[in-house]
């Protein structure tokens, strides 16, 4: 199965990109939040590079929107159950990214 055939990345960059400019963040801005470079943040609003399930998944917390959204473009409501996952899965990530952080070599 050809992944291509079902995944329409210029889409995916560009809810991306509507994302990013609803929020009012710059490029740089969601790359430092996400722990990515911002170059890589306009290859991927530009479809030419494919992002991780990780990165996606820290794009989408960094951004308060699901990855059913920014992948497919549907919409879903976010019950109390979701949201709390959701709150659950931001925390996680924030502490791995400042693990990673505090390991990196300077």
């Amino acid at each position: 199965m050809d992944a291509k055939r079902y995944l329409q990345y210029s889409e995916i960059g560009a809810r991306l990109r509507a994302c990013r400019k609803a929020l009012h963040l710059t490029q740089e801005q969601l790359a430092e939040r996400a722990d990515i470079s911002p170059a890589f943040v306009g290859h991927v609003e530009r479809a030419e590079k494919v992002p991780s399930v990780e990165t996606l998944t820290r794009l989408c917390v960094c951004m308060g929107v699901s990855m059913d959204y920014l992948v497919m473009g549907k919409r879903q409501s976010c019950d109390k159950e979701s949201c709390m996952l959701y709150e659950d899965l931001k925390r996680i990530l924030s502490a791995y990214s400042s693990d990673q952080k505090e390991q990196s070599p300077r």
